[in-house]
């Protein structure tokens, strides 16, 4: 009986790099999360960091505002 690739031998690195994005996405999210908070408590102008940092702050911030209110209450004490 012949095995189909999709189910023959170890998974191939496409296999484990779409088993990996939903962590990665997440890691991405918790540090865009992260950065926003951080630069907002300490009032750091966002203009002056580079486009991929300021990109990420700007993000991580969105998340923030569109958390529910108990949440962002949490997040702030």
């Amino acid at each position: 009986m012949a095995h189909s690739p999709e189910t023959a031998g170890p998974p191939g690195p496409e296999a484990t790099s779409r088993a990996s994005r939903p962590n990665g996405l997440m890691a991405r999210i918790y540090r865009d999360i992260g950065l926003a908070a951080v630069a907002s408590e300490l009032a750091l102008p966002i203009e002056e960091f580079g486009p991929e940092l300021s990109d990420a702050v700007k993000r991580g911030a969105r998340y923030i505002y569109l958390m529910p209110n108990t949440a962002r209450k949490l997040a702030h004490e």
